[in-house]
């Protein structure tokens, strides 16, 4: 048995509370090594005090590129539990392990209580369970200045004709809130019941990640008035709002450090920020700031959110928006290279004034530092969806895609899991058409993979028309809306999808996945006691036949042959 693969960690990603009194318990182990996993578990007092103790056989779940997964939906009567893992190897030798490590399997030492892992008592408080809405969501992310211009009053000076280009980094085109509003049916048609603005607060830039008054709406976007019908529009249409929340950094033209520029280090916003010289700016042999930024952009100075002042101010702002407008969700930018401390502050106080508030942190890896514990209840899960692109892409076999998924699958707390944020595409990546080669049946293909996975899915604005863009800022261009300049079969396909997925979300939730790969071909499988779905996808060059079952969607299916880049959902 291959003790170096064996890994359970107590009140971490491997006990995610489901509810009170259910505890899902997950163990890991070398792949091909264990034959057999079985918890032991009991009350400690009442077992110390002869009760007996349970004994249940674990599931074998998800394979990574290098361990097995085993896990175990536990109900716990009395909330407080030890537990122990038996584990029989391929050999049929078996060894216990607890929390002291690994221990002969003999009836003395699974006798002694120090052997066993200690769930000491179990509070639905410390789960923070995120919303339940979140898993009934499909989002469609909107870039409000490339979105639809409703308004062309409000046009900054320079704004340039609608989706004339090419995009550069300092174009204006007129996108504004009223654009969003006029066209809400447009985005209800989708099914889509999810809506997340990039920053619409006021700033110089046409991306507005450089914030200068978060208490405001941009000018050229709008009015609060406006913002509001906004609000009240998506809510009549059963869509829920999501706000982004620059924290991390400041524009350079904010109050505050233009403060500090005045009046250096006496400023009373001079520890607002990193600052580690006088006067603030450039040495002047070397050229170096002497202060932190985002990157290395001198426009956006890294905030101290160590400090008080600038914690309350930040949490101000965001209460204020939840508070005044009913918003229902917030996503953090750059939030992994903010202080967790502080991130709990914020989380708590918002969780206050609205308990199932979203909370969605920006990162580009694995965070599980970040996710639960008082903090995020998910992050953007590019981990996840981006092996999504290599795969279609043939630069990873399917062994090492599926091994790839599953392990981040495995990342997080089963609650967390499904409300990840699933996006294939967004305003900083370039979009999903262009990076599979205009390649109409992979973005369907792919698109479908995504809305089968767990997590909350997200349609990066125009995904659905087919608009192109390489990267930033090509992947910004504005919204096509005539139908000549649209690909309206894709429109159809993604409503269809949606459609499917939202009257699926249940299922997909709380439903078991697997894999199976036949060659060049990767099927999919959610399943309950109920209802197996499975997306079947061709990936060779070849055309390959599939077996007859309830079609749900299908894309270069015929006769039950599926051709290259092809792919099936059905439904048994």
């Amino acid at each position: 048995m291959q003790l170096a693969g064996i890994l359970h960690r107590p009140e971490s990603e491997d006990t995610a509370i489901l509810a009170d009194h259910q505890v899902l318990i997950r163990l890991q182990t070398a792949i091909d090594d264990v034959a057999q996993v079985e918890l032991a578990y009991a009350d400690m007092y009442l077992w110390q005090e002869g009760a007996p103790m349970h004994h249940v056989a674990m599931q074998k779940g998800l394979a990574t590129q290098a361990n097995q997964y085993w896990t175990l939906p536990v109900e716990l009567p009395t909330n407080r539990a030890i537990y122990a893992f038996k584990l029989t190897d391929q050999a049929g030798q078996t060894i216990g392990y607890g929390d002291e490590g690994f221990f002969d399997d003999t009836a003395a030492n699974w006798a002694v209580a120090g052997r066993y892992f200690h769930l000491p008592y179990l509070h639905v408080s410390d789960a923070e369970l995120p919303p339940a809405w979140v898993k009934h969501t499909v989002w469609y992310q909107i870039f409000p200045e490339r979105f639809a211009n409703g308004d062309q009053t409000n046009d900054p000076a320079d704004v340039q004709p609608w989706g004339q280009g090419p995009v550069k980094r300092d174009s204006f085109y007129g996108g504004d809130l009223r654009g969003i509003i006029d066209h809400l049916n447009d985005i209800a048609a989708l099914g889509v019941n999810g809506l997340y603005l990039c920053p619409i607060f006021t700033s110089p830039s046409n991306h507005k990640y450089d914030t200068i008054d978060h208490f405001e709406i941009d000018p050229h976007f709008g009015t609060k008035k406006d913002f509001q019908e906004l609000v009240d529009q998506a809510h009549a249409r059963g869509m829920k709002v999501m706000l982004d929340a620059v924290f991390n950094h400041f524009g350079d033209q904010s109050p505050q450090w233009q403060d500090v520029i005045k009046n250096g280090q006496q400023s009373r916003f001079a520890d607002w920020f990193h600052i580690h010289d006088w006067p603030v700016g450039r040495d002047a042999k070397t050229g170096e700031l002497n202060y932190e930024t985002f990157a290395t952009g001198a426009a956006m100075p890294k905030v101290n959110t160590q400090n008080p002042a600038v914690q309350q101010y930040l949490i101000d702002v965001t209460k204020y928006w939840i508070e005044q407008y009913n918003i229902d969700a917030w996503r953090f930018d750059v939030a992994d290279e903010v202080d967790h401390g502080f991130w709990r502050k914020l989380c708590g106080a918002l969780r206050a004034v609205k308990p199932d508030v979203y909370l969605l942190g920006e990162a580009w890896h694995s965070s599980q530092a970040l996710v639960s514990n008082g903090q995020f209840d998910a992050v953007m899960n590019y981990p996840l969806t981006q092996p999504i692109l290599a795969l279609f892409k043939h630069e990873l076999t399917l062994k090492d895609y599926v091994g790839k998924t599953n392990l981040q699958l495995m990342q997080y707390r089963q609650p967390n899991q499904q409300v990840m944020f699933n996006a294939i595409d967004t305003h900083d990546t370039a979009r999903l058409l262009t990076v599979l080669n205009n390649n109409v049946d992979q973005v369907k293909a792919a698109l479908t993979l995504l809305m089968l996975l767990p997590g909350t899915p997200c349609l990066y604005y125009g995904t659905e028309v087919g608009l192109a863009g390489g990267p930033d800022p090509d992947n910004r261009r504005c919204m096509p809306w005539q139908p000549a300049d649209q690909n309206l079969d894709m429109r159809a396909f993604v409503t269809k999808l949606v459609t499917w997925r939202q009257s699926q979300a249940d299922f997909l939730a709380d439903s078991q996945l697997s894999w199976q790969i036949t060659a060049d071909v990767l099927r999919l499988t959610r399943k309950t006691a109920g209802q197996t779905v499975s997306g079947t996808f061709n990936l060779g060059q070849a055309a390959v036949t599939v077996s007859d079952s309830q079609i749900v969607l299908a894309n270069g299916l015929k006769d039950s042959v599926l051709a290259e880049n092809g792919f099936v959902l059905t439904v048994d």
